[in-house]
């Protein structure tokens, strides 16, 4: 059953404006077969006297797959697949499958905003090899992890006939589930799979749990969230940490992942500005006010729905990387680290809100200061300073400053292990010890591969076994981080 028009075009609209303001990454033009050359780039990088130099012991590319060559057409693009087809991303990705990584090619089609003559494509992690390629249908999005060891994806809820894709990973073969569900998110967590589906201007929300060829198998559960179809996009279910969390609206729900039974509720005139589960299934939730979107604080709520921990300080941890050690590790609201067990606030630091900004004329946002966590990494906190222009660490177990330093970097963390933390600099892939500071490599990712011609910003993921470079042009295997 697909959406009516008015639906249609809604939905489309907005996608569309969040494609172009979050993914514009680069503009592709399409459909000319006339032109058979393909232009290849390849494993040399920059040279001569200007050409930037990896440091000792930077990983370095063991392989290189061209998306031009793969599909055999000139402006072919990889894509993430987690993102879909229906509307393009910008964003090239995969899916990690182990031994296998998951992307999609395609070709951008200006017109409508979406991929054209989409195909998976297996990737053989060790070798770059592409094992198989499966054609599919316009995809609404696909899980991020496997379930019941399928890699499963959803067709838009454009299609008159719309269906979910088991994907074996091993060959690319497809098994397709015919649904009438109208799908706005797709996740997976040890296994299993969690779909959420309704029609979010009616309040009707459903969420279930089972395997891609029976999707409901476990439990149905039935959430009255809701918003207007342009608002029913982005991240709106995650079931990371052993716990589930729906946002819609401005509105949170969280739910036990075995039996979907609903834990906590916040609804308006609260609204929640974003919502994440972290270690022990807490639930971090950021309140805004619903019409300036300025942040009036967070709280800690467990597994039950208890409010553990509650800041009023207006500052916001976006967290790239969340993997703290253990229960032990404080959660994180505010200037304060909170006990994720029982609340008590067990320390604070000036060092968790950022500079507070000047205002000016070319300022943006309603919030004057930010949270400066970036990653959490075993018992140490990373922060980024934008405004003050500082990066630092913390010991999250006593609140003490590790190191400190001046720094413009925007880096985000993609990989980490230990102490050692892999943070990806506008072209330049950095490794650093988290406790010290000490810089153990850096790799300028022009000496892997020029790809300017793509004009794509570089993505760099970690798979299991390795760290893999993306533009829309190129996938390059650098190897496991060292």
């Amino acid at each position: 059953m697909g959406l009516d028009t008015s639906t249609r075009n809604l939905w489309a609209a907005a996608l569309v404006a969040v494609v172009t303001v979050a993914g514009a990454v680069a503009t592709v033009i399409v459909h000319e077969p006339e032109y058979q050359e393909v232009n290849i780039p390849v494993v040399t990088g920059f040279v001569g006297p200007d050409a930037p130099e990896a440091s000792p012991g930077a990983p370095g590319p063991e392989w290189s797959l061209d998306a031009a060559a793969t599909y055999d057409r000139q402006f072919a693009v990889f894509r993430n697949p987690v993102y879909g087809s229906g509307f393009d991303s910008g964003e090239p990705g995969f899916v990690d499958a182990g031994q296998v990584l998951v992307t999609m090619i395609g070709l951008v089609n200006q017109q409508t905003s979406g991929l054209d003559e989409t195909r998976l494509a297996g990737v053989d992690a060790d070798t770059g090899s592409v094992r198989w390629e499966t054609p599919v249908e316009s995809l609404g999005g696909c899980a991020d992890t496997l379930a019941a060891g399928r890699m499963v994806c959803y067709t838009t809820p454009f299609e008159d006939a719309p269906v979910i894709l088991a994907v074996d990973t091993e060959n690319g073969s497809v098994t397709r589930t015919p649904t009438d569900w109208t799908i706005l998110a797709m996740t997976a967590a040890d296994d299993w799979l969690y779909v959420m589906e309704g029609d979010p201007e009616s309040d009707d929300i459903r969420v279930h749990s089972g395997v891609p060829t029976d999707p409901d198998a476990r439990w149905s559960q039935r959430f009255d969230l809701g918003s207007a179809w342009e608002g029913a996009f982005g991240h709106l279910m995650s079931t990371e940490h052993g716990q589930g969390v729906l946002e819609l609206g401005g509105k949170v729900a969280g739910f036990d992942l075995a039996t979907g039974t609903p834990t906590f509720t916040r609804t308006l005139p609260d609204c929640t500005q974003s919502a994440r589960a972290t270690e022990g299934g807490v639930v971090v939730r950021v309140h805004s006010d619903c019409t300036l979107s300025t942040v009036l604080g967070s709280e800690a709520v467990d597994r039950t729905g208890r409010v553990l921990a509650a800041s009023d300080v207006e500052a916001v941890h976006t967290l790239a990387a969340d993997r703290p050690a253990d229960t032990t590790i404080p959660v994180l609201l505010g200037d304060g680290a909170y006990d994720r067990t029982t609340g008590e606030l067990l320390w604070t630091s000036s060092d968790l809100v950022s500079t507070p900004r000047v205002n000016t004329p070319e300022s943006y946002g309603p919030n004057t200061t930010q949270g400066t966590a970036v990653a959490v990494l075993g018992d140490v906190a990373l922060l980024r300073d934008y405004e003050g222009k500082t990066e630092a660490a913390l010991d999250l177990r006593s609140g003490k400053r590790l190191w400190q330093r001046n720094s413009d970097s925007y880096g985000t963390v993609v990989a980490a292990e230990g102490d050692t933390a892999v943070l990806l600099e506008s072209d330049v892939l950095r490794a650093e010890n988290v406790r010290s500071g000490e810089e153990l490599w850096a790799l300028p990712l022009q000496t892997v591969i020029d790809d300017d011609s793509w004009g794509s910003t570089p993505v760099v993921a970690a798979s299991d076994t390795r760290l893999v470079y993306l533009t829309s042009g190129t996938m390059v295997g650098l190897g496991a981080a060292k």
